[in-house]
């Protein structure tokens, strides 16, 4: 069954991105204009080198970071001309490098605190005692562990089985 999905998540990049929606894309820009990543963080990501990227050479797109800094703003989608889903390529092409388990490091760092303590970032004491001055409750370090149960049981077994190795 899994077999099954991958291969129709293939057909679904292949028939996103069509050869001749792109030929054109490439004059365009559009997606690139309406792209507030793209705008914070010029020097580093743009969409529509993305999608070039992704059809000329996509085992390296799946090693690199620049498809995770999509902020799934759908924007490009919207605007795009051709009828392009950029955001849903770059969705797809990361979820294949997930399963690759080519994640970048800061996502695995995150996703391992996640289910270590049930929050993004460490709660450390300094962030209690600023949280009390302020009167408000102390959150210690870890949400509970009925709650961190249920986060662990959400996550795919085989998810969290390719970050322990």
């Amino acid at each position: 069954m899994l077999k099954g999905k991958k291969r129709a998540a293939e057909n679904l990049l292949r028939t996103l991105l069509d050869v001749e929606k792109l030929r054109y894309c490439q004059d365009c820009g559009t997606c690139t204009a309406s792209c507030s990543m793209a705008r914070a963080i010029p020097g580093r990501y743009n969409p529509r080198n993305l999608l070039l990227k992704v059809v000329l050479d996509y085992e390296r797109v799946l090693r690199e970071d620049e498809v995770w800094l999509c902020a799934w703003c759908y924007r490009c989608y919207e605007r795009c001309p051709q009828g392009l889903e950029p955001t849903e390529i770059f969705l797809l092409t990361r979820n294949f490098a997930a399963e690759k388990g080519m994640l970048p490091d800061s996502y695995q760092a995150l996703i391992k605190q996640i289910l270590a303590s049930g929050r993004v970032m460490a709660c450390t004491a300094d962030i209690d005692e600023l949280r009390e001055s302020y009167g408000l409750p102390k959150i210690g370090p870890k949400i509970s562990e009925r709650a961190l149960d249920d986060i662990k049981r959400m996550t795919e077994e085989t998810f969290v089985r390719r970050l322990k190795e």
